[in-house]
């Protein structure tokens, strides 16, 4: 890194002018309170009216009267929180500044003004249009409209809107609304006052404005950044969060152009031309490789290995955009999109700029390379933009984000400077040394012993271990420099070789203090009604089953013993069960028995795990093409909720849902996830999963989520069956969208309910005794040969010569008939079995013409649930 002090944030104009762009709008949410008596508005008139507000002579008044609520809301910070603005103090003032981005007189205030009008995706004629203003009559009961209504969408009318409530797992769901409650943002912002006032870390403003920033995500995610307006057909999809963030972000780029070229006059901050910006993606390559890494000696931690691998990938992810903001000069409001191994960031277009995106680059991929030996790595790719790329008109905004993927894209071929990191690892073999190799990756030098058993560990291995372990315990974590008087356990190898971890939470005030205490992040799974409100709150760890201290003991050793003795006593085995915290594979495995009905002590089925894995189908297309009047808020508002249903929402179900709770995280996040538990409930979570994921894109169905999922022994290695069920979702994909594939069959969402249907019929059948399990068997055979059937015709249809021998599956239909006979309605007699018969041949039959093989979805989940019954 350049200096300590660029590595701190002390560059305190540029944190000005990032928060003051990220406050400009927040007197939307104060104006539509009505918080404010006729008196304390009529104060707030006479004293700043006239230097804030445009006066439109026509209608001899003010104009955008909300920024008086900006300027109030700053006042009141100044109040309040004195400590923390004394701390924003510079020659421009902050109130101006913030509050004058409609009438802007000097350069700096010029350069938020821009931000704003550009982050609207307005050019300079349409935001004059705008910058009229005219008053809606119900602009207090306006809520926010949802974008996944609108994709691929031409519908006139739209239903679905966000209820004026703070972030929560329950309320990120759109409803069907028109209209809201006007007395709902008076309640919204008196509980926002409140935990502003109970914000940490005053004495580091560089921290206190990351965890106000989380805090207003809370807040604002669901309350629109414009209720009136005159250009277009106006609609109010993008949130305030969004819209205040990317004004930040591209104020923050400019100050830092216009500084560093020397051209901070209000007529070169205006021109719209000049390529002044850049929008940089990062993203971590390696992703399935760095999780599902095998080839040590033992297997002993594995679990806690795979959650510490699975953790990093969004640690690295965020720490390698924090370095990179660091090393510019900006802040972490610069940051707009952050999900699953990706970021983006604004960043401003000077020479200097582009020399560090190039040297954090190549510092972090050092530090990965001497550590992971090429296997992963962590690409930064820009392009440079004008103000007026950032427009709505003729597409320019989604032209230039084409641009930013197309570089994307050309980073993976390109991971490594060649020049500096071309052949083998230098030192490779000299680095072991009387340890030798790690016991638990098989590529690293071990440097000590590691548990009981005399395992030897490298120091990467023994951090992930150690992540793996943390936080399953830990709420909380502390991300300092490296040589921060940190009293706990931390990292053997700090990351990057600057940031270093902790889970303590004493001496962190004095570590704020002097500029240590780089990061504090609530990392807890959320709660229905709460997310963590006092420091930042980071949706990056995944829902883990443990052993709770009130579980069952009986139903424990119950689970423990269900297919077998042991020389153990019952509070021995209680307690190597409570010794290990979390649940492991083998034990989540137990959860997919059953009990009998007829003997509710006794179990039924196979203890096997079912591994899911999950994406949206054809995101590319959605960013690229979907989306109406495509702008940068936009893209964050989209990207930012699709996030939050993997990160806030699913977390949460697994925490809360009891038919749930034994599902295991390893990945989720971006547009994706990673899942393992017992297998039955791992099917029944992919249906509950994709019913709520329809729900919340509003049943839109051209957005869609495709699953693969694959039933195993949890005994089996993890990086095979995470390949296996790769496999799956890609044949999943196969027939286009919205699929899951299970048991090697792929069906369409709509066809697996409809075997799902067969299925607790056929279930039902089995309970009343009409049919038996040596039917299964042969309705699995049967469904199997109408498969071949169909496989064969299409062969012979194209000309293609068919062995006689293939002939065979097209007996299936006497067949059926024929075990019909045979194994339905034994205990029956006579007419009545024959009538029996008759209808479940026949009925089989339809099934089985319709679906062939498919037939197999319904029929190994009957099996597997029932065998060793």
């Amino acid at each position: 890194m350049s200096n300590t002090n660029s590595v701190r944030w002390n560059n305190t104009e540029a944190k000005i002018i990032a928060f003051a762009g990220f406050l400009h709008d927040i007197g939307k949410f104060v104006g539509r309170a009505k918080i404010l008596s006729e008196a304390e508005l009529e104060k707030l008139k006479n004293h700043h009216a006239n230097r804030i507000l445009p006066y439109n002579k026509e209608q001899n008044r003010h104009t955008h009267i909300h920024s008086l609520g900006t300027a109030w809301f700053i006042l009141w910070l100044e109040e309040e929180l004195q400590e923390v603005m004394e701390k924003l103090k510079s020659e421009e003032d902050f109130l101006n500044l913030s509050a004058k981005h409609h009438k802007p007189e000097t350069p700096l205030e010029w350069i938020i003004a821009m931000a704003d009008r550009t982050a609207s995706g307005f050019d300079r004629e349409s935001f004059e249009e705008y910058n009229k203003e005219f008053e809606v009559r119900d602009y207090r009961k306006t809520r926010l409209h949802t974008i996944f209504e609108q994709v691929f969408s031409n519908k006139e009318e739209l239903n679905y809107r966000y209820a004026m409530k703070e972030v929560s797992p329950e309320n990120i769901f759109p409803e069907k609304m028109d209209k809201g409650d006007e007395e709902e943002y008076k309640k919204l912002l008196k509980n926002f006052l409140e935990d502003v006032k109970k914000l940490r870390n005053r004495e580091n403003i560089a921290l206190w404005i990351e965890h106000f920033e989380s805090l207003f995500m809370i807040y604002a995610s669901h309350i629109p950044a414009a209720t009136v307006g005159k250009v277009g057909k106006f609609i109010p999809d993008v949130s305030l969060f969004d819209h205040c963030k990317i004004t930040s972000a591209l104020a923050s780029a400019l100050y830092l152009h216009h500084r560093d070229t020397k051209s901070l006059e209000i007529e070169k901050i205006q021109n719209e031309k000049e390529k002044k910006i850049l929008i940089v993606n990062g993203n971590f390559h390696g992703i399935q490789n760095f999780i599902f890494s095998q080839g040590g000696e033992t297997n002993r931690n594995a679990a806690k290995l795979l959650r510490g691998r699975s953790f990093s990938i969004s640690l690295y992810t965020e720490l390698a955009s924090d370095m990179l903001l660091r090393e510019i000069g900006l802040t972490s409001l610069s940051v707009i999109l952050n999900d699953a191994g990706k970021f983006t960031i604004l960043a401003p277009n000077t020479e200097e700029a582009k020399k560090k995106i190039r040297k954090v680059e190549e510092k972090i991929n050092r530090w990965l390379i001497e550590n992971f030996y090429g296997e992963v790595s962590i690409g930064f790719a820009f392009v440079e933009a004008s103000l007026s790329d950032f427009q709505i008109k003729e597409n320019k905004f989604r032209n230039l984000w084409d641009k930013l993927i197309e570089k994307t894209e050309e980073k993976k071929f390109q991971k490594f400077n060649l020049n500096k990191h071309k052949g083998g690892v230098s030192d490779y073999l000299n680095s072991f040394k009387e340890l030798g190799i790690c016991d638990f990756c098989g590529k690293r030098p071990a440097e000590c012993e590691f548990g009981n058993d005399g395992d030897k560990i490298c120091p990467i291995c023994k951090d992930q271990i150690f992540l793996g372990e943390k936080i399953v315990k830990e709420e909380r974590i502390a991300i300092t420099e490296k040589d921060a008087d940190i009293y706990d356990i931390k990292l053997s190898k700090p990351i990057f070789d600057f940031y270093q971890i902790s889970f303590a939470t004493g001496n962190l005030t004095e570590l704020s203090k002097t500029g240590k205490l780089l990061k504090y992040w609530d990392i807890s799974i959320p709660e229905k009604e709460k997310i963590s409100k006092e420091i930042t709150a980071k949706f990056i760890n995944g829902y883990v089953p443990k052993f709770e201290k009130n579980e069952d003991e009986n139903e424990l050793l119950n689970r423990i013993l269900a297919k077998g003795k042991s020389e153990k006593t019952k509070e021995q085995l209680l307690n190597d069960v409570k010794n290990e915290e979390v649940k492991s594979f083998l034990f989540i495995a137990k959860y997919a028995l059953n009990r009998k009905k007829d003997k509710p002590e006794k179990f039924e089925g196979v203890e096997y795990i079912g591994v899911l894995k999950a994406d949206i189908d054809k995101l590319g297309n959605i960013f690229g093409l979907g989306i109406k009047n495509a702008t940068f808020s936009r893209y964050a508002t989209l990207s930012r909720q699709i996030n939050n249903f993997f990160t806030v929402y699913i977390p949460y179900v697994l925490k809360t849902e009891e038919k749930f709770k034994n599902i295991y995280t390893v990945f989720a996040g971006g547009d994706d996830l990673f899942l393992i538990g017992p297998w039955n409930r791992i099917i029944d979570f992919a249906v509950f999963m994709n019913k709520r994921f329809m729900e919340y894109v509003c049943e839109n169905e051209k957005i869609t989520i495709s699953a693969g999922i694959t039933v195993n022994s949890p005994a089996e290695p993890v990086n095979i069956i995470a390949l296996m069920c790769e496999e799956k979702l890609k044949n999943a994909k196969k027939s286009g969208r919205a699929a899951i594939c299970v048991f090697g069959e792929s069906v369409k969402w709509g066809e697996f309910f409809e075997l799902e249907k067969n299925r607790k019929e056929i279930k039902n059948l089995y309970d009343a005794e009409i049919i038996n399990n040596a039917m299964f068997y042969r309705l699995l055979e049967i469904s199997q040969m109408a498969g071949y059937e169909k496989k064969l015709l299409k062969k012979m249809e194209k000309g293609e010569e068919v062995s006689i021998k293939k002939f065979q599956c097209m007996k299936w239909r006497s067949l059926l008939r024929y075990n019909c006979a045979r194994n339905i309605a034994k205990n029956k007699k006579g007419e009545e079995r024959e009538k029996i018969v008759d209808g479940l041949s026949q009925k089989f039959a339809l099934w089985i013409e319709k679906y062939r093989g498919k037939m197999r979805i319904p029929l190994c989940r009957i099996i597997y649930d029932l065998r060793g019954g």
